[in-house]
């Protein structure tokens, strides 16, 4: 039985690159346990994430987890947003398939790939806006640049002001970033209620004012005269806002830094001459080697199924660590070097795999190559100020601020006389 077995300790303040290493060494699926002594599984390496995040046998409806269902999970569980609610994330089987048909149109290719023109504007209207910082002043290019830029894109294609998500950015936090051992739970439940309550006004204002957006898309979408109801609507909005912002803001803060580190992989890719590696190639080892979402939790077993030699019993919740899969030694050669040259830098599933893959995986890559590539034409000198703090979290990957000294702006007027 998974609550009878020794269980590794997921630990959001955790160098999570050590942790890759420790469940690596453990094996290929491993009990862990989650925040709260919650009891689970998680795959380690890239096979078995796969295996796992496309396991038929695995569902993300938490009407399967029977600690759930019974009770025996709190409402204030640290990570209860992550496993209830935003109903396509957590849906499964035809019930999965139905609303992920409704809202995917909007993020095949040609329709992400003409917001192009749209993010590099967004990203230099940004740059624009950085403070003139003395030689000694560090500027958070977290806050003021890798975080504005991707909740203006999604707001822009919801339709929705950027203050829908500006007034309820410590409310998201809240779902995703632990708090202190003091806090007792209820703030989440308070995070819940008013992100929803705000969402259901949202939805009501564009009812009666339809415009040419995504939010409106979503309230008059229709397949065959199927179309989501209330809840489905606000749960849906939910997921596309902070699903549309959180993940791009960490692949921009983790590339931005790994390519800082790694002044020679930045230089080559600055080159841009034939055969240079490009910025895709460095989103995509970004992408590998600090994937954005640490573990994707969780998966729930509808029957007694066996991964990876190990025997799961119906019920059990199951993980994938996605970070440690980038870092599989097994796939990728020195898998801890930051290498955009690598033949192997696609070869990860940061955006996870199976029915559940990102529908937001195009726009996030390419909100991060833009911004990547604006910021350092602008800056061309940056450098970090110091070592950032790791955002604690058991769900995210990233950095709680990212201090960089600008260096001269290519757009100065003294830059452009010489």
């Amino acid at each position: 039985m998974l609550t009878h077995r020794p269980r590794f300790p997921l630990d959001p303040q955790a160098d999570p690159t050590e942790e890759a290493r420790q469940l690596h060494a453990m094996g290929s699926l491993v009990p862990v346990e989650l925040p709260g002594g919650v009891a689970a599984w998680t795959a380690t390496d890239h096979a078995t994430a796969q295996e796992v995040l496309g396991h038929p046998a695995l569902t993300k409806d938490p009407e399967h987890w029977p600690a759930l269902r019974d009770g025996q999970i709190p409402d204030d569980w640290e990570l209860i947003a992550l496993v209830r609610g935003a109903a396509m994330l957590h849906a499964g089987g035809d019930n999965h398939r139905r609303l992920r048909k409704l809202v995917s149109s909007a993020f095949n290719r040609a329709p992400v790939e003409a917001l192009r023109p749209r993010v590099a504007e967004i990203a230099d209207e940004l740059l624009d806006a950085l403070p003139s910082a003395g030689p000694g002043e560090p500027v958070d290019l977290r806050e003021l640049f890798a975080y504005p830029l991707p909740v203006r894109v999604i707001c822009e294609l919801l339709g929705v002001p950027d203050s829908a998500v500006s007034e309820l950015r410590h409310h998201f936090d809240r779902l995703v970033i632990p708090q202190d051992a003091a806090s007792d739970g209820a703030d989440i439940r308070v995070a819940m209620a008013n992100i929803y309550g705000s969402l259901t006004a949202l939805i009501e204002i564009k009812r009666a004012n339809p415009q040419d957006d995504l939010t409106t898309e979503l309230i008059q979408a229709r397949d065959h005269g199927d179309r989501l109801n209330d809840q489905e609507l606000v749960e849906t909005l939910f997921l596309i806002l902070i699903s549309g912002h959180e993940t791009a803001i960490n692949a921009i803060t983790n590339t931005a830094r790994a390519l800082l580190q790694h002044p020679k992989m930045l230089a080559a890719v600055r080159d841009g001459g034939e055969g240079a590696p490009t910025w895709a190639d460095a989103v995509e080892e970004g992408l590998r080697r600090w994937a954005p979402v640490r573990h994707a939790v969780l998966r729930y077993a509808t029957e007694d199924i066996d991964i990876a030699g190990v025997r799961i019993a119906k019920g059990d919740p199951v993980a994938a660590s996605l970070f440690a899969a980038g870092l599989d030694p097994s796939r990728h050669e020195n898998p801890e070097a930051f290498d955009v040259t690598r033949p192997t830098r696609r070869d990860h599933i940061a955006f996870a795999h199976g029915a559940h893959f990102c529908l937001g995986s195009r726009l996030a890559k390419l909100e991060t190559e833009v911004a990547l590539s604006s910021l350092f034409a602008r800056y061309p000198n940056l450098t970090l100020a110091s070592e950032p703090d790791r955002l604690a979290s058991i769900s995210l990957q990233g950095f709680s601020a990212l201090p960089v000294h600008l260096g001269p702006d290519n757009h100065s007027p003294s830059n452009q006389s010489q």
